[in-house]
């Protein structure tokens, strides 16, 4: 359930783009403006705006969850030996990110291709562990590494942070998947 909440999370930008490519409603700024009634706003562009907001919506909430769940208990802390910065895996779900507004959505044939490519690559970001390359995060000021510590079984592991961490620092944890951990330095 956190790797798919995280998932959604990662897709804010995404969501974000997609209104702005298909939410279609006229302006008036007309002293006779009407209301064009909610028939005529709920057009398939429309339902995928709505659609879009209500992920982002969704994905704000996860945030907030996960925010909580590091203010709570984490497991004991461990030493860092070895560390690596992977802040550039967000770039890479950027790009796929991107690449998805090309789509026509303004078809049923478009909407169906879209939930596809959504159900895909989340089981792809979820099987593979990816979900932490999320763009998101570095939008919210999170760092990715890639660390060893002083017990083997965190060795090679994936730790999400706000923190900046270096050989020698401690770090509380919280597991999320198999090998990937929300952290905090202590």
């Amino acid at each position: 359930m956190k790797e798919l909440k995280l998932f959604i999370m990662s897709f804010w930008i995404f969501f974000l783009l997609l209104i702005v490519v298909t939410i279609d409603f006229p302006i008036c700024i007309e002293d006779q403006c009407k209301f064009i009634g909610f028939k005529n706003l709920l057009t398939i562009n429309n339902i995928i705006a709505f659609g879009s907001i209500l992920l982002i919506v969704m994905g704000m909430i996860f945030y907030y969850q996960f925010l909580n769940g590091l203010k709570g208990d984490l497991d004991l802390p461990v030493k860092i030996e070895k560390i690596e910065n992977i802040n550039y895996e967000y770039f890479a779900l950027l790009m796929t990110i991107i690449s998805l507004i090309a789509f026509d959505f303004t078809t049923i044939r478009g909407l169906v291709l879209l939930i596809v490519l959504l159900i895909i690559l989340g089981a792809i970001f979820m099987k593979t562990n990816l979900f932490y390359s999320n763009p998101s995060f570095a939008l919210l000021g999170f760092h990715i590494y890639k660390a060893d510590t002083n017990n083997e079984s965190l060795d090679n592991s994936i730790f999400i942070t706000k923190d900046k961490i270096q050989i020698g620092d401690k770090v509380k944890y919280l597991k999320i998947s198999e090998k990937v951990y929300f952290t905090k330095k202590v």
